[in-house]
């Protein structure tokens, strides 16, 4: 019998057949009064269509997280079936009919269907480009980016700092050049995205180290950090338990001192403890208030920047800034989880690391073989004993498809936000650095490239974003086109922005201009 492909395409789905079948079903859609109504869906067989087509990803290469798996590792071929069949036909009682048996759940994949689906639409989906697939399971591409997630475990706990002179990095960056997703990386790059101005300076963004001034407090950002040295997942029953939705062992312990962010894992425990738009909204506060004048950090196109009797607050102020980043969060969560769950499906590391481990165990499941003979993988199978991809977190990776990824596609949307309202070019003011030791902070040294507003806000982007590879839980492309959509998303959120507002109409905002994550100088007029 031939060995099942890394896809299992072969596998009978019930896909097609649901395409002909869903026009007609009927789903549950909640009122805005909490009242439940049926609602046919014959009148929008186009859209149900569309969906069902949907490229998203089967058998191993899909998310199975919280399905039942066999002990060599495998989720059932019913059971994919059944999450494919709830996807497509929208019925809340197929989606809870799913045999999730474990105490974690599957992280809201209703959420996708209100972006662009036969139940809703988001008035904004239209004006966003949806993005490509992710790098399939058996390319050359995943497994150059599963290599870098290797070697990000392995730099977990190098400090920042010591990145040039560290040999780990350097091994990880001589391995790395050899591919040709990362030719070009070098200690300087390395985990820190395909955007140029946050190669500058500092690894981390001086938007993650200033105090924020937060009402009557400032707040110094010192946090509760993880032990050194401690992973999770390493072990095949560990694995086991997580994939099937079971509470792992263990728990990640923090220090009981506070210290400024230094190393990789520093900064994947702060991706898993932050609220949604931490760092964006302290990154606006600081923004707002680090300045010699009032006025000094706004934009050049900013409606109120040379008005000599008023200034912006309702729109175009500090609260107008700190609200706008919770509006265009949730509108991207809602873009990236109809990604997610509706259009790709992809696994996630942890599960491409399962198959890592069962190839090296022997089993022919199609990955590109030079994989297992990286120095990067050999590293991890000497420090515990086999080739699965350590965590972070005991959970794990979030129950929730890989592709994009949700903190990327935040840190995109905010931070397009904040470079249309504030001056991308103006320095930072007191720019400052931690010591050594983490525990309190000095000047930044004279050496280092004045930051500025614009670099240092796509960096938070980038360091946000590359957090959560650190952690485990993404590979490159989610993360990279996560900020593309984040990006996308708040691009039409600001072209709407401006055809709605007073200022526009009083002749005070022509439009918004500032630098995308590529490069290219974005401008947002009112006929753009």
């Amino acid at each position: 019998m031939p060995e099942p492909s890394p896809d299992d395409s072969a596998r009978v789905s019930r896909r097609d057949a649901l395409g002909t079948l869903v026009g007609g079903w009927p789903v549950i859609a909640v009122l805005p009064s909490g009242a439940a109504t049926a609602t046919p869906l014959a009148n929008t067989a186009a859209a149900s269509e569309r969906l069902a087509k949907a490229p998203r990803a089967r058998g191993r290469a899909s998310f199975a997280k919280c399905l039942p798996h066999d002990d060599r590792g495998d989720a059932p071929a019913e059971a994919l079936d059944a999450l494919e069949a709830a996807t497509v036909s929208m019925r809340p009682e197929d989606w809870e009919r799913l045999p999730t048996r474990g105490v974690i759940r599957l992280a809201n994949p209703w959420a996708g269907y209100l972006w662009d689906s036969p139940l809703h639409s988001d008035p904004l989906a239209a004006a966003v480009e949806p993005l490509p697939p992710p790098p399939a399971l058996a390319s050359e591409e995943l497994a150059e980016e599963m290599l870098e997630c290797y070697w990000a475990a392995l730099i977990r706990d190098v400090p920042f700092a010591d990145y040039e002179r560290s040999t780990l990095v350097a091994a990880a960056v001589s391995e790395l050049r050899k591919t040709r997703r990362f030719a070009e990386v070098s200690p300087e790059r390395l985990l820190r995205g395909p955007v140029v101005r946050a190669w500058r300076g500092r690894y981390l963004s001086q938007l993650l180290w200033m105090p924020v001034p937060y009402g009557a407090q400032l707040i110094w950002q010192t946090y509760r950090v993880p032990f050194r040295g401690v992973d999770f997942m390493v072990t095949w029953e560990d694995y086991l338990k997580v994939i099937r939705g079971e509470w792992p062992p263990g728990i990640k312990n923090l220090y009981s001192d506070t210290f400024y962010l230094r190393s990789g894992r520093d900064v994947a425990c702060y991706t898993q403890m932050d609220l949604a738009t931490q760092a964006f909204v302290n990154a606006a506060a600081i923004l707002s208030y680090n300045q010699h004048g009032r006025r000094d950090n706004l934009a050049p196109t900013h409606p109120y920047k040379a008005s000599p009797s008023m200034e912006g607050f309702v729109t175009y102020g500090p609260a107008y800034a700190i609200n706008s980043l919770g509006t265009i969060s949730d509108i991207v969560l809602r873009a990236t989880w109809h990604e997610k769950w509706m259009r790709h499906r992809a696994l996630r590391p942890e599960e491409y690391g399962a198959l890592v481990e069962r190839t090296r165990r022997g089993e022919k499941l199609g990955l590109p073989p030079w994989l297992l003979e990286t120095e990067a993988v050999k590293r991890t199978v000497a420090r515990q004993g086999n080739a699965l991809f350590s965590q972070v977190f005991p959970e794990g990776c979030p129950t929730h498809p890989a592709y994009p990824a949700g903190h990327a596609a935040i840190a995109g949307a905010c931070v397009t936000v904040l470079k249309a309202l504030f001056d991308e070019n103006q320095p930072i003011r007191f720019p400052i650095q931690p010591t050594r030791d983490g525990r309190d902070w000095e000047a930044l040294d004279r050496d280092q490239p004045v930051p500025t507003v614009g670099t240092e806000l796509d960096k938070l982007a980038m360091n946000i974003a590359f957090g959560r590879n650190f952690a485990g839980v993404h590979f490159w492309a989610d993360s990279w086109w996560g900020l593309v959509l984040g990006e996308r998303v708040a691009i039409a959120w600001l072209r709407e922005q401006l055809r709605t507002s007073i200022e526009r109409r009083f002749g005070r905002l022509a439009g918004f201009e500032f630098s995308a994550f590529d490069g290219r100088k974005i401008r947002i007029g009112a006929d753009s």
